[in-house]
This record gives structure tokens, sequence and C-alpha cells, in this order.
């Protein structure tokens, strides 16, 4: 049943609507209900509305580029119309507390619709991939966005770049030495979309080594680049007999997105998933499901097994998963932060090592997992930036991460 519900789960979105900037949030034992005892140190500072129509401000991502942090997402309109009821937003701070909003040139159809739910850093710039359901059978209809001195300008492409009868999903994108590259999944198996410019992406399907093949099925959940080459992490099932419900952790890596390399990674004897992944200084550190807990691996030379976290209760009505994984190095010394849904609840952890992890006091309960519901952090040697959204209001929090 776990499988079935994974297979089925699609990206994590989220709604926002403030900002609040405070003080480090107090670290609190796996076992107790940190998120249950806000941390009132935080103080609130509100996202401007960008120019356009009025409406909820719809946050979803955000990351750091340069000297500025950026959030991306929409604003889901006050009086839609017939064909519209949402458009994109994104902003910009360099210090998280004045942000502007980016000027935001969309021209196609569904680029003005779209809702921004993924950004990436490369060059100094950062490219975006949104979406917006919608046509004859409600599917994602995907943009993508690049950034210049003017600010976000809509991609377009075919439909059938990331939609059509062999589309599965589009995931999140990452940036590195060579652009960015887009994680996401057809009906040939793991597939990805690269763009040395953001200004139009090459998609890369049925690639000999990232592909699905005679001896497993697997699916693609994120992607990092190490300094070296991409490295793409999922998980994926034996095609032999009796091999159909034994869930192994898989990777794959690529020096440029087109020739791809199936690696080994070390997994149990129960369920195991890889969701998420980040660089580090020397590899790449990837959380995801092992069994009924949370589990790390880290890729130096090789894929070892870390350590688990967490508790995954087996009543829980919705999916576990992992919603995010950000990492910032300060005087040298690692600091992960991420944030996990058991299937119930969203929580927020953070770790010196990558192994050993800690969950941590939100400034507000964290918000149940359904619907829009979403918590989601971005880390940074300038700090940490935490959103979430319990389905009726966003929020946004700045931490300078120390303590």
């Amino acid at each position: 049943m776990r499988l079935r519900r994974l297979l089925a789960r699609a990206p994590a979105s989220a709604l926002g609507l403030t900002l609040t900037l405070g003080l480090a949030p107090a670290l609190a034992a796996c076992t107790g209900h940190a998120d249950d005892a806000p941390d009132r140190r935080w103080r609130a500072v509100s996202l401007p509305l960008p120019p356009g129509p009025s409406g909820r401000i719809a946050v979803r991502e955000a990351t750091r580029c340069g000297d500025s942090w950026y959030v991306v997402g929409g604003v889901f309109l006050d009086h839609p119309t017939q064909d519209q009821d949402s458009r994109p937003a994104a902003w910009r701070s360099t210090d998280g507390r004045a942000w502007t909003p980016l000027a935001i040139d969309a021209r196609t159809f569904w680029g003005q619709r779209a809702i921004l739910a993924s950004v990436a850093c490369a060059h100094g710039t950062v490219a975006v991939v949104g979406a917006r359901s919608g046509g004859a059978h409600g599917n994602p209809r995907v943009t993508t966005f690049y950034e210049d001195a003017a600010g976000l300008h809509d991609v377009d492409a075919p439909y059938t770049q990331y939609g059509g009868e062999q589309a599965t999903n589009v995931g999140p994108i990452a940036g590195g030495a060579g652009g960015w590259l887009i994680t996401g999944n057809r009906v040939s198996g793991p597939a990805v979309w690269t763009s040395p410019t953001g200004h139009a992406f090459t998609i890369h399907e049925g690639a000999p080594g990232l592909a699905n093949d005679a001896t497993v099925t697997a699916l693609a959940q994120d992607a990092a680049w190490d300094g070296r080459q991409w490295v793409v992490v999922g998980g994926g099932n034996g095609n032999a007999p009796g091999d159909s419900l034994d869930r192994q952790p898989e990777a794959w890596t690529s020096p440029d997105g087109a020739t791809w390399s199936r690696e080994t990674v070390p997994g149990s004897l129960q369920f195991d998933d890889v969701e998420r992944a980040v660089a580090t200084p020397d590899g790449v550190l990837a959380l995801g499901l092992r069994g009924s807990s949370f589990g790390s691996w880290h890729r130096h030379a090789t894929w070892t097994e870390g350590e688990t976290f967490g508790h995954l209760p087996s009543d829980a009505s919705k999916s576990p998963f992992v919603a995010s994984l950000s990492m910032r190095v300060t005087s040298g010394a690692d600091d992960f932060w991420a944030t996990t849904s058991d299937g119930a609840r969203y929580a927020l952890w953070r770790s010196a090592d990558g192994d050993s992890w800690t969950k941590v006091a939100t400034p507000t309960r964290a918000p149940d997992t359904g619907g829009e519901h979403i918590l989601s952090v971005a880390a940074d040697a300038a700090g940490v930036l935490l959103l979430s959204d319990d389905g009726a209001r966003g929020r946004i929090w700045v931490t300078d991460g120390t303590g």
C-alpha cells in the first residue's frame, strides 16, 4: 500500500502570505513535540503583493543565489475569470527583511497562469519551474522561466516537452556548473531536462543508464551537482519474480546530463526510497524513506548507508516523504536542515553530520499533511529560510541559523 501511495504522490506545493524574521529556533529532542511550543522570538514581515490583480499570495520554494534570497510561488486571484484563477509571482531580498517582487514577463497561456514551484541558481541567476493544471484532462501544464536583468521570462515549449502520452511527472530543478537540470520521469522511466542558459531545455528520456531496463523499474526524485557531475536519486523495484514489492534506493550520475551511469546504493530489507539530495564539500548527502523511519545515505567515492531518524506511523492517511533538504557551511562546520512528513504531520530537522538528526521547534505549529500544506527549508551561510502553509495561510521565517 505504501508503494502505491508513493508512486501516486505529486511534488509538494505551498501557499503563503507573510514573512517573519527572528532569532535561531530552539532545538528539541526527537521524542518531544517541539512544534507544539512556538518560539515567540520570531518577528513577522510581509511579502508585498506583486503588481497585478489582487489575490492570495502562494509561496512554494526558496533558494539563495549570489547575495540574494529568492522566493517563488504565485497569486491565487480574488476575482478569477472563466479561464484564469492564478498568476506567477517571485520575490528577492538581500537580507530576508525587505522583499521586492520580481518583474515577470509571461507571454504564454500557461506561463501567465503558472504557480512557480521550484527554483535553482547557476551562473549567478535563477531558473524556475512552474505549472498549472488544465486542459481536457486537467494535467499539470509545465512552464519554465529564466532570469535576466529585467526579471523572469517564460519559455515557450511544445506540449510534449513535459506532457503528452509519454509524460509521468516533472520534478524539482537543480543548478550546477553546466547550468540547470530538471528531474522527472517518463513512461520509459527516469528522465531529465537540461539547459546551459535556462532559455530552453533539452529532454533526455530513454537514456541508457538512466531509463528503466530489463532489471529495474524506477522513479527519479531529485538531483544535485556535486562539483564534477550530476547525481540523481530515487527508488526502484527489480523486475525479477518476487522483486516487485522490494523497493530499493537508486542513484545515477552524469557529467553532462546526457550520458548516464547507474550506481549501486545500499538498501535494507525494508522499503527504501531516496527522495532528496544536496551537495556537500566532499560529496552528496541524501535523505529518504527506510522502513518505518527516515534514513540517510552518503556519497563520497561510493554510496554508504547512514542512520535512521523519526518514525512513520502505520495508520497515517498520507504517504510519508522528505519534503526538502538543504545545507549551510559556517566557520568550516556543516549544518544540514530538512523537512519531512510522516504522512500525518510535517516536521523540521537539523543535523551537524547528516546522520544524527534533531527535531527543531518551529515558530508555529507545523502543518498537517494534505492538500496544499507544506513545510520547506532553504539554508545558506547567510541564514535559514522556512516556508510553511497549513491550508489557511502561508508563512515564511528567517533565522541566522546559530544556536
